[in-house]
């Protein structure tokens, strides 16, 4: 019986040390594409299954993150499962953003433009055209950029810099679908109004909001939130893939995209990923999956599209590497910040439908990166 529960001991060794061995990325399959599909794919089949219990309202800005992912991994496979999954997400909202003047509620909407460019129809996006049409009419004259929860109409600028992944895009895209210039040019309007309030050019990174200005570290050092800048130099990607190459201010978003990238590429650790205070790594310990999804994202999408010099692919591999690492066996990515404003701690367990969606869109990155190096 004794020798009989070595054995059972030693089989168990070895079936972990087996699985260990498959999930574990390395540089030789890094860019190996039906590597990265499989694993993106079991990214999304996780998540779908796997919803936190109080996030069920799938066209908020949690949910539009990871769709944002999900339309592009249909663009590459052709899956209709989830295909089928955008279309129930945009039948059971009607097409239509949660509420009109929050920047977070309108990701949804880009979401279902990327599903128009795939198969044309105009109920997927009449009601954003709408809701749009409302920020052209009001303008938002008078607007003050002061972060204040309590103040009515804080959450109708983009007082924060999360709402530059948010709303730009769907601007943007509809900008490009229907041919009126009016949407693009409110969004370089509005973009460069928080840009200014919120960017620091001596750090070529963004505070959360106003009210960090001024905020230090128990070491004394400026808090730039990992998460939050991920947002915005993922936003700059998505923005910049949907602004036209002739726009006349387009320069400037790139100019912006590599200032920041030049900076992540600097502040990345030696694990390949960012942590969450990105100028003080002693504030909160460890690196997090969210920001680094979405940071590795934008780093790839610069490379892909010539605005980062390709001599940083081995950084871009190597933080794809150790985010497919903190891929378990069933498909859960985990070291997660939850849903936050500033750096805070995380755990191993800890998992979000906007880390997985960012992971998906940095998968499908990494899929056109392969291609361009074989």
């Amino acid at each position: 019986m004794k020798r009989l529960s070595i054995c059972i001991i030693l089989l168990s060794v070895g079936i972990n040390t087996m699985f260990s061995a498959i999930t574990k990325t390395s540089k030789t399959n890094a860019l190996d594409s039906a590597a990265i599909i499989s694993k993106i794919k079991l990214v999304a089949d996780w998540q779908l299954v796997n919803p936190e219990p109080d996030n069920s309202e799938r066209s908020n800005w949690l949910w539009g993150t990871f769709y944002v992912g999900l339309v592009e991994l249909y663009k590459h496979t052709g899956d209709l499962r989830y295909w089928e999954e955008l279309t129930n997400v945009g039948k059971q909202a009607r097409w239509q953003p949660l509420s009109a003047f929050h920047a977070d509620n309108l990701i949804i909407s880009d979401v279902w433009a990327s599903m128009y460019d795939i198969q044309p129809d105009e109920k997927m996006i009449d009601k954003s055209r709408f809701v749009l049409d409302l920020h052209l009419r009001r303008n938002f004259k008078g607007m003050d950029l002061t972060f204040d929860e309590k103040a009515p109409r804080t959450f109708e600028w983009w007082t924060w810099c999360d709402a530059l992944y948010m709303a730009p895009q769907a601007f943007a895209h509809i900008s490009n679908i229907t041919g009126d210039k009016r949407y693009l040019q409110f969004m370089d309007k509005y973009w460069w109004k928080t840009s200014d309030h919120l960017y620091s050019q001596e750090d070529s990174l963004f505070y959360r909001d106003d009210s960090y200005l001024n905020k230090r570290t128990k070491n004394g050092k400026k808090i730039f939130w990992g998460r939050g800048n991920g947002w915005v130099i993922g936003g700059l990607a998505r923005v910049l893939n949907l602004i036209p190459a002739n726009y006349p201010n387009r320069s400037k978003f790139e100019t912006q995209f590599q200032q920041m990238s030049a900076k992540m590429l600097r502040l990345q650790q030696p694990d390949g990923l960012w942590g969450v205070s990105l100028l003080d790594n002693e504030d909160v310990k460890g690196t997090e999956t969210s920001a680094s999804a979405l940071i590795t994202h934008a780093l790839a999408w610069g490379i892909n599209n010539g605005l980062i010099d390709r001599k940083y692919t081995k950084n871009v591999i190597q933080a794809w590497i150790a985010l497919t690492n903190r891929v378990n066996n069933q498909g859960r990515l985990g070291y997660v910040q939850q849903v936050g404003a500033a750096p805070g701690n995380f755990t191993e367990s800890q998992y979000q439908v906007y880390a997985s969606g960012s992971y998906l869109l940095l998968g499908c990155e990494m899929l056109k990166l392969s291609q361009s190096i074989k």
